[in-house]
């Protein structure tokens, strides 16, 4: 009995617990080779493959005879079908492969457009920002500081339309000490992956600087130095009529030279981020009639969609309202939505 025990017990280890196959995919190649993987996608005539021993890799299309897979796949046809789910095993020599579905479908690998294709970008890309810092204080001096600022950009194949705000408040006890807010837009036009023309419009208005308001209207090209995920480099030029309304001074206007630089940059595995935006105008008759305005700061993640920025900004007019200074500097730390 005992004998027939070890028997049993032998034969149920034997043929009972066996390792579990590893279920993988296949790639069947026309030069008769065979490479087991994962399907990941095809799409430009170059199929992905990742594989335990090398990683992923791409083969070409035309030199793929057939494959099969375990796991379900996403595969379209030149002709428009789609269809969902896991290949049949191919038999040796054959070029056709079948969907396994209610009734499997058998078709040239030639007549495959794409398997697990990429989701369609959406025709228009929304981007931007809303920022906002408050600073109130009671007792012995009766402070408040306000400041907003958002930017709103919508962005197509050839065009991109940008548009934003700014507004600085500053209360201390009863006097007025900023006020000061400012409106601008954008439209670029893409000529190709580098150049692309501009049509821009400011207004700006400082009460304390005696400026009612300063209208900039131009237009001008661009030239994208750097467009990634991680750096965008941009430089502007190009020429701009000015407008300055003063509250008690006289008023003037003249055309003017536009130059920008917009610069941000993602360091630390994109969880930092360092941005610089630089704007100058300067006459074309009158050449000491120069301005900048300067955004500098860096953007830190806080929770989700939400980042707080430490941002410094500096204006400069060499010729302001007479009794102004020059120079306008703030510090600024802000908590914004960003999207």
């Amino acid at each position: 009995m005992r004998v027939f025990c070890c028997i049993m017990l032998l034969c149920t280890a034997f043929f009972g617990f066996h390792p579990p196959s590893i279920s993988a995919d296949e790639v069947h190649l026309k030069n008769g080779d065979r490479i087991t993987g994962n399907i990941v996608s095809m799409e430009n005539d170059e199929l992905v493959l990742n594989t335990s021993y090398a990683g992923k890799i791409t083969i070409k299309w035309k030199e793929v005879a057939n494959f099969s897979t375990d796991g379900n796949i996403d595969v379209v046809l030149s002709d428009g079908t789609r269809l969902k789910g896991a290949t049949a095993k191919p038999d040796d020599g054959k070029v056709a492969f079948s969907i396994k579905q209610a009734q499997p479908l058998t078709f040239e690998p030639d007549q495959v457009k794409a398997i697990n294709p990429k989701p369609p970008e959406p025709s228009v890309k929304l981007s931007g920002y809303a920022n906002m810092g408050i600073n109130v204080s009671k007792g012995n001096s009766d402070t408040e500081t306000y400041h907003a600022d958002g930017e709103f950009v919508a962005t197509t194949v050839k065009n991109r339309f940008t548009a934003g705000v700014e507004y600085d408040f500053k209360k201390d006890d009863d006097n007025t000490t900023e006020d000061k807010s400012r409106a601008y837009t954008k439209y670029d036009h893409f000529l190709d992956e580098k150049w692309y023309l501009l049509a821009n419009l400011s207004l700006d208005r400082d009460r304390i600087a005696d400026l009612n308001l300063k209208t900039t209207a131009g237009v001008g090209v661009g030239y994208r130095f750097l467009e990634t995920p991680i750096t965008n480099l941009s430089l502007e030029a190009g020429p701009s009529y000015v407008n300055k309304d003063y509250e008690l001074a006289e008023d003037e206007s003249f055309m003017a030279a536009r130059w920008s630089l917009n610069f941000d940059r993602y360091f630390l595995n994109k969880t930092v981020q360092f941005f610089h935006f630089h704007e100058g105008l300067i006459g074309l008759e009158d050449t000491e009639e120069v301005s900048v305005l300067t955004r500098t700061g860096f953007r830190v993640p806080v929770y989700k969609q939400f980042k707080a920025t430490l941002q410094y900004n500096f204006d400069w007019d060499n010729m302001p309202a007479p009794g102004k200074e020059r120079v306008d500097e703030k510090y600024l730390l802000t908590i914004g939505y960003f999207f």
